[in-house]
């Protein structure tokens, strides 16, 4: 699985206004009445508070959504901070805009600028109450007018089409990995969204100046949720991830649950026509790659991890798919459960798999040949 940037861009927040920090300044011609004003911008100073502390209080956050806006807020740390020259508060964060959008409920957005550089801008929606404010992500305000599909295990909610023979085999997908591992398919909400600056601004993030330009990127299962790469109705790469982390007791063992989820999911990314790169098709490309270096060492590509195909696929997790694809012959589900709970580690891996199967640094490149000429 490729990291997403997510968890750095989440970093963005933190407390925009601690009484020992930089006061939140409001930069905006704000035409609701002032006793509002003050409600909110004290329960957002409130709630950053919380989140800055690490104390961060349910009762803060909408029920509707709950569960995924209290776990992206949890992210939301440190924006103010210059990383590279490790300067506190470097960035001042502004309230640039609040305007209702519904009744009692309103779009806040907040800017870190120095000088002239502006670090991010984020947004939240404020649901205000006689009683209380609560908060919440913008993606349930902001998909209001989406349309919806359930499809077994797998509500969809999309702006404009949908491949329901594609979300189909996805559910398919779901149940089968979870039954796989011996879990329960888990009822999911899967957002499709055209690229990754639609899923970040859905998230409340609307510019960051480190995530500007990356659009072939999503977000996997958090909190029962799932956002596309790329408008595909399939992920069931980081769904694989999902369930593993369920299952297994070890530290993560990369190339382990790489190797299964290339397998039994996808390689992550899509392709030039927006389909979601198969095992298959790697599997060709790499014998292709052989064909045209004759001599080349198996185990070597599979420690250098070169780029050798589609510039964001890794020929290491394909060779190691092949040899997940032999454990799962050889020893079924539970030599695959054995493998990714082998923990971190090339050691590890090849510890598991020669246990498991035979394959060793010393056959390599014989037995993965073999792997290669007999894969149908």
């Amino acid at each position: 699985m490729k990291k997403s940037v997510l968890p750095f861009i989440f970093l963005l927040f933190s407390s925009l206004y601690l009484k020992a920090q930089t006061p939140l300044a409001k930069n905006v011609n704000i035409l609701i009445p002032a006793a509002i004003q003050l409600k909110v911008f004290n329960a957002l100073d409130t709630l950053l508070t919380h989140i800055g502390q690490g104390s961060l209080d349910p009762n803060e956050i909408e029920h509707n959504g709950s569960s995924l806006s209290m776990s992206i807020f949890k992210w939301f740390k440190g924006v103010e901070n210059n990383g590279k020259e490790k300067e506190l508060h470097f960035y001042k964060p502004q309230i640039i805009n609040l305007f209702p959008v519904d009744k009692n409920q309103y779009y806040v957005s907040v800017a870190f600028i120095n000088n002239n550089a502006l670090r991010a801008i984020i947004n939240v929606i404020a649901d205000v109450s006689d009683n209380k404010i609560t908060f919440s992500i913008p993606v349930y305000y902001l998909t209001r007018n989406w349309r919806t599909v359930k499809t077994g295990t797998i509500t969809y909610h999309y702006c404009d089409y949908i491949n329901l023979k594609r979300a189909k085999k996805f559910n398919q997908k779901n149940i089968l990995i979870a039954k796989k591992l011996g879990l329960e398919p888990e009822k999911l909400d899967f957002y499709l969204c055209d690229n990754y600056q639609q899923i970040l601004n859905l998230l409340g993030c609307a510019y960051d100046s480190e995530s500007a330009g990356i659009t072939n990127d999503g977000l996997g299962v958090d909190e029962g949720t799932i956002f596309s790469i790329m408008h595909n109705e399939d992920f069931s790469h980081d769904l694989f991830h999902y369930y593993a982390a369920k299952v297994r007791k070890n530290t993560r063992n990369s190339a382990a649950e790489e190797g299964v989820a290339y397998s039994w999911g996808n390689a992550y990314y899509t392709d030039q026509n927006g389909d979601m790169i198969t095992q298959s098709q790697l599997v060709t490309v790499l014998k292709d790659y052989l064909q045209q270096h004759p001599g080349v060492s198996l185990l070597e590509l599979f420690q250098k991890n070169p780029f050798i195909f589609y510039s964001q696929t890794k020929v290491r997790s394909l060779i190691s798919s092949l040899i997940c694809d032999e454990v799962e012959r050889k020893k079924g589900s539970e030599g695959i459960k054995t493998l990714i709970d082998c923990g971190s580690g090339d050691d590890n891996y090849f510890a598991s798999v020669n246990n498991l199967i035979g394959i060793n640094p010393g056959n390599f490149n014989t037995r993965v040949m073999n792997l290669l000429i007999e894969y149908k």
